[in-house]
């Protein structure tokens, strides 16, 4: 059906070339396999590593040729004699161009590019891309990764992509049976990029029937592009039409005005049947896509239950959108049409302001509360340690991002604190005096210090390694029981006791050490054995010491609301963990304090909150979480409740949800857990996204509007800046991003 608008084409543009369509996406996306595939013929060379060096132009010919930078090369011959072309070094300078005897060229041609990991990008949005009447984008079976972005965020601000009908999204899915995700996954990226819902196809390069919906849907948008041509060019004609009529009426030879009036006739009926044409065509069009979501569903695996997927849903990615507001801001900078300079300042300190924003949430609380295994329940994964015992030794943050990594810092220098001092007695901490004497049995450990200083008496002084050690077999035998007398030759005593603190003044309080470098190490978290260290390095006090923070790296969808904290307990025997603990608080934006169902009601913990004292502002972003509600019953969960809103803030009780982040770790569907998360998600939106991202956009508003007020070619270019700023402002004020999550009858009931 869609030769006869080709038919048109070669009857009212003759001379105008075919369409072109350029194949865009990463490196092994599946590009050349699609040209092939498209042409039915292995002509594109195909390889496991990037064969593609620069764009091949495939055209329509009469016979084969191929040509480098406009020059004939005689020896290319056949799709091989191009495959050794392409491997020439100079290659990648150049651009190729191919013509063939193939029928499906006269419709269209195409253009195989550079895979975006080893392509100039420059040089295709500069030179490629404006060549190109439509743009088919491929992504891998993995969908959108970190290149496709930010070429899409390139792509978005060129003059290229006026009209998203000039552009169509493809998964190739050729590794294996999709399971969907990355369908999803990369129709939500697209709408943060791009600020819309842009339809995104299932594609199989080696499945003929995937092959041919392509074809058919490629033809429908060439033969769109070519009767908006020929539309065109009736229009005007149209504008001559009334003046044409007036001169044939004044001739008043009848055989000649029969000729001038049937010419006019013929145009304004081939005007009319285009317009026929162009409705057969969007009906046609509506097919093809009601065909591809038949396939994507066709592909897709057999749904579960209902209430396996009810709990499926999106997160706001403010990463990103915070991303795309600062590549407003430097577009908008660098753009001539902001004649202010006081508003020029101003932006440029509000992109400074907006590059250091950072949003916390901070899970603390007393140990073995389940706060490592809540993070783990996000994830999908055991990846945090969890023990019975105090397991989380330094601060983790943890992150979104594409691949699974953790970065351990290490600073220039560490405080090994040694003594802990309560009500008038000292007490020696036996984990840091452990981890100081394997320190100093390592030669290894022991070569990247560059100074040692200790504390006595509240002083510090430098001292060598021997003296190190005099001292420290010193401060040990000062807490050594009578009955073990210091000649035993014992590093670190198995029982110690405690001494008064006018006794503890020759001890060493405290040791420093400086380093010759701070570092950081990585582990890729998808290695077995590097996983295995890493839980090592978190479960082994020696090492952890060493560690200012750890960073984890992860594609979880919560991650994309904020910034995870994890803590040590609070509750710790080791008070080095509440003052790491106390001292990050501050920085906090959302507080999740986290308790044990089964020991709430314990001594230990109404000591430990009645000694806790916060304003009661903190506990308007604070939420109370009590694990392991599994084994609570009603009565038990109503008292526990009752004891907090007591105990915490009586004039502003927190917010207060039982979970058991256990059964979530084992079931992603839990209900309870899940529907703490959206309430968590909905006061981040507000918090982060209400009083803070929308507060920039605001102010990015008003500072255009002070250039835009005018009707001037200037102030219709900052208008646009405005309604890209609209289209952000749109996506924070719904919950789940550009696509709204709809809640459960279930939740709504609650």
């Amino acid at each position: 059906m869609t030769g006869i608008f080709f038919e048109l084409r070669e009857r009212y543009l003759p001379h105008r070339p075919a369409p072109t369509l350029a194949v865009v996406g990463s490196c092994n996306a599946g590009k050349s396999t699609l040209i092939n595939a498209l042409l039915e013929e292995e002509i594109s060379p195909v390889d496991v590593l990037p064969a593609t060096p620069c764009p091949i132009f495939f055209c329509y010919g009469e016979a084969f040729s191929a040509s480098v930078g406009g020059r004939l090369i005689k020896q290319t011959q056949s799709g091989r004699d191009l495959a050794f072309l392409l491997r020439q070094k100079n290659i990648c300078r150049n651009q190729v161009e191919i013509t063939l005897p193939n029928p499906r060229l006269k419709k269209c041609t195409l253009i195989d590019t550079p895979g975006l990991d080893s392509a100039n990008q420059n040089q295709l949005l500069k030179e490629i891309i404006p060549l190109a009447d439509f743009i088919l984008y491929l992504f891998h079976q993995r969908g959108l990764d970190d290149r496709d972005r930010y070429f899409l965020y390139r792509l978005k601000g060129s003059p290229f992509l006026h009209s998203f009908n000039r552009i169509s999204f493809w998964v190739n899915s050729n590794c294996g049976h999709p399971d969907g995700s990355a369908l999803a996954s990369t129709r939500a990226a697209l709408g943060e990029i791009f600020g819309r819902e842009l339809p995104v196809n299932y594609l199989d390069t080696k499945n003929k029937e995937s092959v041919e919906n392509l074809r058919l849907f490629i033809e429908a948008e060439m033969a769109h592009l070519t009767l908006k041509e020929i539309e065109k060019l009736f229009k005007e004609e149209d504008k001559h039409i009334p003046r044409q009529l007036a001169r044939a009426l004044s001739i008043k030879e009848d055989g000649q005005f029969l000729s001038a009036f049937w010419d006019i006739y013929e145009r304004a009926r081939a005007a009319l049947e285009t317009g026929r044409q162009f409705g057969m065509l969007q009906q046609m069009r509506s097919g093809i896509r009601e065909r591809l979501a038949a396939y994507n569903r066709k592909v897709l695996p057999v749904q579960v239950s209902p209430a396996a997927t009810r709990e499926a849903w999106q997160i706001v990615n403010f990463s990103l959108i915070k991303e795309r507001l600062l590549n407003l801001l430097q577009r908008l900078l660098k753009d001539p049409a902001l004649k202010s300079p006081a508003a020029r300042e101003r932006l440029r300190e509000l992109a400074k302001s907006m590059a250091n924003d950072r949003f916390f949430i901070t899970l603390w609380g007393p140990f073995s509360s389940g706060k490592s295994t809540f993070l783990n329940a996000l994830m999908q994964e055991a990846l945090l340690p969890a023990q019975d015992k105090s397991t989380t030794s330094s601060i983790i943050r943890l992150h979104y991002g594409p691949e699974k990594l953790a970065v351990a810092h290490y600073p220039l220098q560490v405080t090994l604190s040694l003594l802990d001092e309560r009500d008038g007695e000292v007490f020696l901490c036996r984990e840091e005096l452990a981890a100081l004497d394997g320190w100093l049995k390592k030669p290894n450990f022991l070569n990247t210090v560059r100074e040692i200083e200790v504390c006595i008496g509240g002083k510090f002084s430098q001292v060598d390694m021997a003296q190190l050690r005099t001292l420290f077999a010193r401060t040990q035998n000062l807490f050594r029981p009578p009955a073990f007398p210091a000649s035993i030759n014992s590093p670190v005593p198995a029982i110690t006791r405690s001494i008064p603190a006018k006794r503890a003044t020759r001890a060493v309080t405290a040791v420093r050490f400086s380093f010759h470098n701070a570092r950081e190490k990585t582990y890729h978290l998808a290695d077995p054995n590097e996983f295995m260290e890493f839980k090592h390095l978190i479960v082994t006090p020696e090492e952890a010491i060493l560690v200012d923070g750890i960073d984890i790296y992860h594609p979880a969808e919560m991650f994309k609301l904020a910034t995870f904290v994890d803590t040590p307990g609070i509750d710790s025997v080791h008070t080095r963990y509440t003052k790491t603990v106390t001292s990050w608080l501050s920085k906090s934006d959302v507080h999740l304090v986290f308790f044990n169902g089964r020991h709430m009601l314990s001594p230990t913990h109404r000591d430990l909150l009645r000694h806790m004292v916060f304003p009661e502002k903190f506990w308007e972003n604070c939420f109370c979480v009590i694990n392991f509600a599994d084994t609570l019953n009603r009565n038990e969960k109503e008292r526990v409740a009752a004891f907090l809103r007591r105990e915490l803030a009586p004039s502003a009780p927190p917010e207060i949800h039982f979970i058991s982040a256990l059964d979530a770790l084992k079931d992603k569907n839990n209900f309870a857990f899940n529907q703490f998360l959206r309430r968590l998600e909905r006061f981040v939106l507000t918090q982060r996204g209400e009083n803070v991202l929308l507060r920039r956009i605001e102010q990015i508003k008003e500072l255009l509007t002070m250039d835009c007020h005018e009707p001037s070619p200037a102030g219709r270019v900052l208008e646009k800046y405005c309604r890209e700023l609209e289209e952000i402002r749109v996506i924070l004020k719904q919950p789940g991003g550009y696509r709204l999550w709809k809640m459960p009858a279930s939740l709504r009931k609650g």
